[in-house]
């Protein structure tokens, strides 16, 4: 491999298997390597392949119909440097690259060269095209779906989701942020089959908070069928936690492919692992914890068909393992989604069923959680004594210290959370000023996330609406619209529309219709529009 770059070879191999395991064809591995690459189009499909300079000219020669071709590696550096250096190939030996890759010759060089080429060599590059002998393979623009659905009386095994493939565009991301962020070529494959495996380059901030040890144990639970041991159990046990963290940070388009990633991981190894029956009820908690949490980015994401589905095969794992803790919480997640659609009477139905499981919980901050979407449905409902209620028991099981009894994935819930739901409840109960004065403690407070800002905002400006202080409300709508921006819920931008709708009645105010600019602007389109 004189005059190769060995590591850089031997990265592209790695890296186009990988990507080759994963559906993607040569030439869309070719056209990745060309965002980190700035070679010819000759030497991407080269590393594309994995091949040697040595490897490529004996495969050229063999195809070469007249048996006569005796191409040096030499003289391929040469094909491979021009137009920067080196001697142009001729169109007949672009012709039998093609074969060689099998790609279109056209796609073997660069606009430049090709424009120096005569009309008769154009032609005879424009007209080779071997693509029709690759064998027929997934492209990694439309992955293939595999149905991963579990119900209440299946084994979690049954459910082995598809591994999420990463598009081209997230696949170029990967290759910008690692070559631009890691110089140890080793930790850089490492983190590119990581990576790829959980979701794509939104996985590469989770995997930052991984110590080398831990990439290293990660890596082999993708790659081999050993037996998994409690430190690996306990490692996706922390990647879990940490996703949480990451959709208040990111926003749940970011997210969703590293959560689904994980959670196909999990399910294939409860699928293909001998386990402990400990090990494996945690394996199934984690498997639970993460359709609970895809489900809710779903729904964060106005997909409610996908959110369902999500959050019934996280039910149907916490029931094997019987948690009542958190199939309350599934319950709850259920009812909270069925409210927002407006289905009242389904998101009773599951506020009541997770009712039942929560008295079972040891969990007082679960039944906190419970009592607080029990009171906005209620209010909905116009039942206000009972809201109210439900309310102040949320309240009150919240001053209770926390235990081991408490799950980890209710840390965002916080006094401040009943406060803010607090200013939902007024509002549905036709108390604007309670409302109002719940929202401002709300937002007094600087360890919201920026969701929960955008959401208290609302709700102040649909007070102020309903005491007809209309410059203010624009003003509410207009920063939460702003918060769009930095965060991808859907839910947000629907309820920024939701919001401004309310103010129908005063569109030809100024104020008004300055608001309506401004969420042009930001790509909000007004109801009705």
């Amino acid at each position: 491999m004189s005059g190769e770059g060995i590591h850089i070879l031997l990265e592209c191999r790695r890296r186009g298997e990988a990507l080759r395991a994963m559906g993607y064809t040569h030439d869309q591995i070719a056209d990745l390597f060309s965002v980190c690459h700035d070679v010819s189009p000759l030497r991407l499909y080269r590393y594309a392949y994995g091949l040697t300079a040595a490897e490529a000219a004996a495969r050229y020669n063999d195809l070469d119909p007249a048996g006569t071709a005796a191409l040096r590696e030499s003289r391929l550096y040469e094909f491979e440097h021009w137009p920067q250096r080196g001697m142009r190939p001729t169109a007949r030996t672009i012709a039998l690259f093609a074969h060689v890759y099998r790609t279109t010759a056209r796609r073997l060089v660069g606009d430049r060269v090709y424009a120096s080429y005569s009309v008769r060599d154009r032609d005879l590059i424009d007209r080779t095209d071997h693509r029709s002998s690759l064998t027929p393979q997934r492209s990694s623009a439309v992955p293939a779906a595999v149905p991963g659905h579990v119900t209440m009386g299946q084994e979690v095994e049954a459910a082995r989701p598809a591994a999420p493939v990463p598009g081209f565009k997230d696949c170029a991301a990967l290759l910008r942020a690692l070559t631009a962020e890691e110089a140890d070529v080793k930790r850089r494959d490492l983190l590119f089959e990581l990576a790829l495996a959980l979701g794509g380059a939104p996985a590469l901030v989770l995997l930052r908070h991984l110590s080398p040890p831990e990439k290293d144990r990660l890596a082999t639970a993708i790659r081999s069928a050993t037996r998994v041991d409690a430190a690996t159990v306990e490692l996706i046990e922390k990647l879990t936690a940490r996703c949480r963290h990451l959709d208040d940070e990111y926003g749940p388009a970011k997210v969703l492919p590293v959560v689904d990633g994980q959670r196909a991981l999990v399910a294939d190894l409860l699928h293909r692992e001998s386990l402990l029956p400990a090990l494996r009820d945690r394996l199934i908690r984690a498997y639970a914890e993460l359709s609970q949490l895809s489900g809710w980015l779903h729904h964060d994401l106005l997909d409610h068909t996908g959110a369902r589905r999500r959050y019934r095969e996280g039910l149907a794992a916490a029931h094997q393992i019987r948690d009542p803790t958190l199939i309350a919480y599934l319950h709850t997640c259920l009812a909270a989604m069925a409210r927002y659609e407006g289905h009242t009477g389904e998101a009773l139905d599951h506020i009541y069923a997770a009712q039942g499981w929560a008295r079972q919980s040891p969990s007082t901050l679960l039944r906190s959680v419970h009592a607080i979407d029990l009171a906005r449905i209620l209010a909905v409902k116009g039942t206000a004594r009972d809201s109210e209620h439900a309310l102040t028991r949320s309240r009150q099981l919240l001053e209770h210290p926390r235990t081991e009894a408490d799950p980890s994935y209710l840390y965002w819930w916080t006094p401040t959370g009943v406060q803010r739901h607090t200013a939902y409840c007024a509002l549905a109960w036709g108390r604007p000023n309670e409302a109002i004065d719940s929202a401002q403690l709300t937002l007094s407070e600087s360890a919201i996330s920026p969701l929960m800002r955008g959401e208290t905002l609302l709700f102040y400006a649909n007070a102020l609406t309903q005491k007809r202080e209309i410059p203010a409300a624009t003003d509410k709508i207009r920063q939460a619209a702003r918060i769009t921006v930095r965060h991808s819920s859907g839910r947000l931008a629907d309820t920024v529309r939701q919001t401004r709708a309310r103010l129908q009645p005063w569109a030809t105010n100024k104020h008004v219709r300055t608001l309506d600019e401004e969420l042009a602007s930001l790509g909000i389109p007004l109801i009705g529009r």
